[in-house]
């Protein structure tokens, strides 16, 4: 590694530390219980660094749910050599996966859904993430059964995105997992209902 690419990766690390520890914070105590100063302190970082990087705890939440939109968005990757129908199953099922379905994320996942209320863009921003996710699960199932029209393929996707975010919500309380398959072949029903 020479000279230059060092002191890059170090912000980069230390920013990426800071916003884990404020997913961790808001996880466990919700938007009350994040402070730039007890970032700072999860973090394990100076109080000053958090200040850099983030002007107050506003731009550090709107920086956290962009994270988060990031991530949702990730969750549509697939090979693209793979037929149609097996990227949708893949999507389908990987909402389903263990590192989802822990209390932790299940936790932060309905904090994130309560910030929408907390300020209107922490609204804006989850509306838009909702709406890029939709759109990437709809062109996948539009791939999958190109005979559907592209309103009958954004429906689709809506129904879907409810049943996920119900599954996460009801995990949260204790959910078994003949519940969860059942909840993801439901969604591979509405995936790929004939019309």
């Amino acid at each position: 590694m020479d000279a230059h690419t060092e002191p890059t990766a170090q912000p980069v690390d230390r920013q990426a530390r800071i916003l884990d520890a404020t997913l961790k914070l808001l996880a466990r105590h919700g938007i009350s219980g994040v402070s730039v100063r007890a970032v700072a302190r999860e973090a394990e970082v100076a109080l000053g660094l958090v200040n850099y990087h983030y002007a107050d705890k506003t731009s550090l939440i709107r920086a956290v749910l962009h994270r988060i939109e990031e991530q949702d968005v990730a969750l549509l990757a697939v090979d693209a050599s793979l037929p149609p129908e097996k990227q949708v199953r893949l999507v389908l099922r990987r909402i389903a996966e263990p590192q989802f379905l822990t209390q932790e994320y299940l936790s932060l996942r309905l904090q994130l859904w309560a910030l929408a209320q907390a300020h209107e863009d922490f609204a804006d921003i989850n509306t838009r993430a909702q709406k890029k996710y939709r759109s990437g699960l709809a062109a996948l199932i539009r791939a999958a059964r190109p005979a559907i029209t592209r309103g009958e393929s954004n429906r689709r996707a809506a129904d879907i995105d409810v049943l996920q975010n119900g599954l996460w919500l009801t995990a949260l309380l204790g959910l078994d997992q003949a519940s969860i398959r059942r909840c993801v072949r439901r969604c591979e029903e509405i995936a790929f209902a004939d019309h």
